[in-house]
Parts: C-alpha cells; sequence; structure tokens
C-alpha cells in the first residue's frame, strides 16, 4: 500500500489583517472613559474590534467602555485614529450573540451602512423581504420533517392501541 502525502498550509496573508469577520452597521452607543461619558457611533464591529466615530478626544492607547445591547459594558483600547474615527479592539473577544444584538438594534430603514448584508438591491421594505431564500426553505424542511414525525408518532400510537 502507497502512503499518501499531505501539506497543510496557514491561510494566504492579506492586507487586510483582521481575525475576524467585521459587520457594518451604523449604532448610537455610549462610551465611558476615565474622565467622561461620550456618544460615538459604531461604523463596523466583530468580536474582536470595532470601528466608532466620535467628536470625543480619545487618544490611542486608551481605554474605555462601550455599553453594548444586551451585553452591558465592554472594554475596548483605541488602536489608531483618523480624524473623527478611532479603530479600537476588545480587551476580550465579545460573544457572537452580542454582535446579534448589535446588528438587530440597528437601523434598517434605508440609512447609510444600515441594511443587513443578505438584502437584496430594491428589498428595503417589508419584513420579509429582508430574510433570504434559505431561510425559507430551511423553514419549509423544518415543518415538513415535523410534520412527518408526528404522522409517524400517530401511526405507531394507532398500531398499539390496535395490536391490543
Amino acid at each position: 500500500m502507497r502512503s499518501l502525502r499531505a501539506h497543510i498550509a496557514g491561510p494566504a496573508e492579506t492586507a487586510d489583517r483582521r481575525r475576524t469577520q467585521r459587520r457594518t452597521l451604523r449604532l448610537d452607543v455610549a462610551a465611558r472613559s476615565a474622565t467622561a461619558e461620550s456618544a460615538v457611533i459604531i461604523r463596523d464591529l466583530s468580536r474582536t474590534g470595532l470601528l466608532i466615530e466620535t467628536d470625543a478626544a480619545f487618544a490611542v492607547g486608551e481605554t474605555f467602555l462601550l455599553v453594548l445591547p444586551e451585553l452591558g459594558a465592554a472594554p475596548a483600547r483605541v488602536v489608531r485614529n483618523e480624524g473623527r474615527l478611532f479603530g479600537c479592539e476588545f480587551l476580550s473577544p465579545v460573544p457572537a450573540s452580542a454582535i446579534s444584538a448589535a446588528l438587530l438594534k440597528a437601523p434598517h430603514d434605508g440609512e447609510e451602512g444600515a441594511a443587513p448584508e443578505f438584502a437584496a438591491p430594491g428589498e428595503s421594505d417589508g419584513h420579509y423581504a429582508r430574510r433570504p431564500a434559505s431561510a425559507f426553505l430551511f423553514t419549509a424542511v423544518t415543518a415538513l420533517f415535523a410534520a412527518v414525525i408526528l404522522l409517524f408518532i400517530i401511526a405507531l400510537a394507532t398500531l398499539n392501541f390496535s395490536a391490543g
């Protein structure tokens, strides 16, 4: 028998050094530094970092608490500054549920950066217009599976009663 050789390569390095996927949104939240509380706008968000826009005078290296929906205060550190935009990293990764909650809290009415990633062009109104087709297919398959299981249970119960 001949053995096979394999080579497992790491992911190709790209110019984008981000470790986790960022989600674009526009969400107004509060940030508390050691000296003041400021209003900030989250422009993009991932489990490990975010981009905020604010008039506050944050300095690179400064740590602050960011108030996220459904999570509360999450400590973050400023790692870069470009005018009113501040690139920040969380001191510890936030749960994926916090990202989902932030996306749900962000407005979805056609504002800049507010449309969900899976919305097709021209589908900005109506609750069901934003759901991907795969969600409907999953719902239909799940309902069909539940109906088959229910019919199986009814048939099994009918056989047990008629056999006795």
